[in-house]
């Protein structure tokens, strides 16, 4: 009987634990870059913000100077994004 109950409060706890937590939400940000001339510099800082932890998608055109960026925000910020564009030798506009 002891056995049962331990068993059962156990399993309790681990359904109700898996309820509690708390899942990451995905934010997609538009950032407008300086300097990309061509498709060679778009793919600079694609690449760039492909490599970052958290990124999930990005998408940057050297056209319309943007670059869309879909991020899990507990693993990377905004501004982490921004240093990583500017690591590159583009400039992130802050707008």
């Amino acid at each position: 009987m002891r056995k049962s109950l331990v068993l059962t409060f156990a399993m309790f706890l681990v359904v109700g634990m898996s309820a509690i937590s708390v899942s990451a939400i995905t934010k997609k940000v538009t950032i407008r870059v300086e300097g990309m001339k061509c498709a060679n510099c778009s793919g600079s800082v694609k690449k760039a913000l492909k490599a970052t932890a958290g990124v999930e998608t990005v998408e940057v055109n050297h056209q319309t100077q943007e670059a869309v960026v879909e991020y899990d925000d507990e693993k990377v910020t905004e501004a982490k994004l921004r240093e990583v564009i500017n690591s590159t030798g583009f400039k992130a506009v802050n707008e």
